[in-house]
């Protein structure tokens, strides 16, 4: 663990309206916690440690073979629900790993799926996914069968849907706001699970830079298209909705600042470590290269590949509205810091060694942890880990 620091802090002012940027007022600051010994704070802290208990994959033909997970859910049977975006469909397994059953496939019928980007399951046991390409949610209940689906148009694919379940039941999801039947930046909306109607929370504050995307961004463009693809290690903003419609943001991932901000508060929480740089090490480089290089010259600038690892991979919001701010530990793993939703450091949760994609699911249910590691040889595998509170 790297010795460190966290401070957060509440101000007493209006957020400044940035267009394109995470702005905290730093005037009437109101330090929440003093960053006086870090070593001695975080000594202090409770430790987890994330225990695998099952793994779920293969390179054999079969539903153990995963090209991309896109969601993964769990049952109080203990049964995991993992999509699998290829194929268009939710594998279901036994909580010690066996398969079970197939759920929807590739199409646009009643209970068919088009371009899912994700799946959730709300509390009442039934299991969501939002389908773009259908423009439509469809529903399943507890074991698979189709319930419904709900029109529904949306602006543009998500990559991977993370949305959240609030106290009332409704489903938290980000999206375009529409005027005048035109995109005019992004809002937070809420979708009543009865299908009865949708509300509007309000616009989404923004994270992060035009500039700073770009940055971390190549550009291709072609006779036949742009093509884009991010630089490896780059600094980017990264954020995540609550379960009370508040944005986590980080708005630069390569220094650790976190950012609860909503448009309706009068004050934005800010939390804030001093951890020691993680190099790219020259392996770590050479192979991101030889990835970019297999099929032929790339002709990409690799001088644009950072010397050092972002201080933040991502931030996961679990159903407890906890908030999980991933890293890399700098030896073949991750630490996870877990802070309330008032931006107290509750724990620090260690996975030894994994590797994981941010672009991948992280799914906290419970006393488990539910994501996908690619492994030494790049094979996904879904795995579950326990949440191990030491003593």
């Amino acid at each position: 663990m790297h010795a460190g620091c966290w401070q957060g802090r509440r101000s007493l002012t209006r957020r400044s309206r940035v267009a394109t940027a995470c702005a905290i007022p730093l005037a009437l600051a109101l330090t929440l916690s003093a960053c006086d010994s870090g070593a001695s704070r975080e000594a202090a802290v409770p430790r987890w440690t994330l225990e695998e208990t099952l793994r779920i994959g293969s390179e054999d033909e079969g539903p153990t073979l995963f090209s991309w997970v896109k969601g993964i859910e769990s049952d109080s049977l203990g049964r995991l629900f993992v999509y699998e975006q290829t194929a268009q469909e939710i594998r279901v397994f036994s909580a010690d790993g066996a398969f079970l059953t197939r759920i929807g496939r590739r199409g646009s019928g009643p209970g068919e799926l088009k371009n899912a980007e994700g799946i959730y399951r709300t509390r009442d046991g039934r299991l969501w996914l939002r389908d773009a390409a259908n423009a439509r949610l469809s529903v399943f209940d507890g074991e698979g069968v189709f319930q419904a689906s709900w029109p529904m148009t949306f602006c543009s694919s998500q990559g991977r849907w993370d949305p959240k379940e609030d106290d009332s039941g409704r489903l938290l999801d980000e999206d375009c706001m529409v005027v005048n039947q035109r995109a005019q930046g992004n809002g937070v909306f809420a979708y009543h699970r009865d299908m009865s109607r949708v509300d509007t929370l309000g616009e989404r504050p923004a994270c992060g830079t035009t500039e700073l995307a770009e940055s971390a961004t190549w550009i291709t463009r072609t006779k036949t298209g742009t093509s884009y693809r991010q630089v490896p290690f780059a600094a980017r903003a990264v954020w995540s909705i609550d379960n009370n419609g508040f944005l986590w943001c980080v708005p630069k991932s390569s220094r650790y600042e976190v950012l609860r901000i909503s448009n309706a508060a009068k004050d934005t929480l800010r939390v804030v470590r001093e951890l020691p740089p993680i190099p790219v090490t020259a392996e770590e480089r050479a192979a991101t290269i030889a990835s970019f290089e297999e099929n032929g010259p790339s002709g990409l600038d690799f001088s644009r590949i950072p010397s050092v690892k972002p201080m933040i991979d991502r931030v996961v919001v679990d159903p407890r509205n906890r908030i999980w701010v991933q890293r890399a530990n700098g030896a073949g793993g991750y630490e996870f810091d877990v802070f309330s939703a008032d931006g107290r450091l509750l724990a620090i949760a260690s996975l030894p060694r994994a590797k994981l994609g941010s672009w991948l699911p992280f799914t906290v249910r419970g006393d488990h942890v539910y994501t996908v590691d690619l492994g030494t040889d790049d094979v996904p595998a879904v795995v579950r880990y326990r949440i191990v509170i030491a003593q």
